[in-house]
């Protein structure tokens, strides 16, 4: 079961591993807790604040330098490997999101999606929405 999430809180980026956090989910509401001193937990966020936003972590990893989960949300810069892809030779920079049940690669300025799991292409986690929405700008 993947239990990995991170939360935006409009602010900074809270990843399901971080130290005496706590997520609480009911329906369709969350809250994110932190462990204090006393016999209440403080809130951090929840599915409340407008500018919060939870986000699922998928089953992927990026392929380049050090081991890091990619999240929906973040932007990953896919590249082919195989020669005589469809896809051809070349970068290809994208939101991740969940379609209809899959990780995807989502470049909405070219209108196109790929699989974020593809056996002959390697990932690169550049950034994410929130805190490098600029990534996304420039993309073709």
């Amino acid at each position: 079961m993947n239990t990995a999430y991170r939360v935006w809180d409009g602010e900074q980026m809270h990843y399901w591993d971080d130290l005496n956090l706590n997520l609480f989910i009911k329906g369709e509401e969350w809250t994110l807790y932190k462990d204090s001193a006393g016999l209440c937990p403080d809130i951090v966020t929840s599915s409340q604040d407008e500018k919060s936003v939870f986000l699922k972590g998928t089953d992927q990893f990026q392929t380049h330098g050090r081991l890091k989960r990619i999240y929906a949300g973040d932007i990953v810069q896919q590249e082919e490997t195989e020669l005589g892809s469809p896809y051809g030779p070349g970068k290809f920079i994208g939101e991740v999101k969940m379609i209809e049940g899959q990780w995807c690669i989502v470049n909405e300025k070219k209108e196109e999606v790929r699989l974020l799991f593809s056996q002959t292409a390697t990932n690169q986690l550049i950034g994410d929405v929130y805190q490098n929405p600029e990534l996304l700008e420039g993309v073709e």
